[in-house]
């Protein structure tokens, strides 16, 4: 089996990190199980060739990705079903990208079907330049100002107005609440840290952040509901697409 992941920057007045080609060869067709964790990125998917199945466990569905979709923020796990030959194209977003999206909310949890590039698209540039020629010409501004940070802190425009109003922009704009959303960015807290699961005997307190979670229990429960997996399961879970935007996202931010 050969998988090959090439990236290419983006644009950050456009609010994307970049864009993205994986594919994966092998001799004889098959399927691959991959893990995908909720991060507050959004990613827009175009399957070149093969196809894609979705199980949400949570949500308890199992569907075929559609050839071209945006995949916004999810609060809970899920599993990609890869069949090969596959040649997938992915355009990836920062968390801001929804304050500009053009429909009324790209909501959460779930796929929405859309068709920003060419069937013909050949290779990963010409790819990313339709990406961005498609959003470029239909961002609009939701709010008068930015919501949040990069970090996640309200902005001076959004902190002065009241919890429930608040409450209402969140959800029209991402979807999500703002403990949602934080909830999610707890996880990669713990997760950018650098930790050795190596060992026999890997001893999770050390990497636990008393500012985020109270203890390693507490760690354990939220990570667990959130990802599928154990801290220790996660780290031994193998994950082709998901350790490739991981790597590249962390990069990424630390630039920024």
């Amino acid at each position: 089996m050969n998988i090959s992941f090439q990236k290419l920057k983006g644009d950050v007045s456009l609010h994307l990190a970049f864009c993205w080609k994986m594919t994966i060869r092998a001799k004889s067709p098959l399927t691959i199980t991959d893990h995908l964790i909720p991060e507050l990125f959004y990613d827009y998917f175009f399957i070149k060739e093969g196809n894609i199945e979705c199980v949400d466990e949570t949500g308890r569905t199992k569907y075929e990705l559609p050839q071209q979709a945006l995949k916004p923020i999810h609060t809970h796990p899920l599993v990609l079903i890869f069949s090969s030959p596959l040649v997938l194209y992915g355009a990836r977003f920062f968390l801001t990208f929804a304050e500009s999206f053009w429909a009324d909310h790209p909501g959460a949890n779930s796929f929405l079907a859309q068709t920003w590039v060419r069937q013909n698209t050949k290779d990963l540039q010409s790819f990313a330049s339709q990406v961005i020629e498609h959003v470029r010409g239909r961002q609009t501004r939701r709010n008068p100002y930015p919501m949040l940070s990069p970090d996640l802190e309200e902005s001076d425009w959004l902190v002065h107005y009241s919890p429930r109003h608040k409450r209402r922009l969140y959800k029209a704009t991402f979807g999500l609440s703002r403990k949602e959303l934080q909830g999610v960015r707890n996880i990669h807290a713990f997760l950018e840290q650098t930790c050795d699961f190596a060992s026999q005997s890997p001893r999770i307190i050390q990497h636990v952040n008393p500012e985020v979670f109270y203890d390693q229990p507490h760690l354990n429960h939220t990570f667990k509901k959130m990802t599928g997996f154990s801290p220790v399961e996660y780290f031994e879970a193998n994950s082709i697409l998901q350790d490739n935007l991981m790597s590249a996202s962390y990069n990424e931010i630390s630039s920024r």
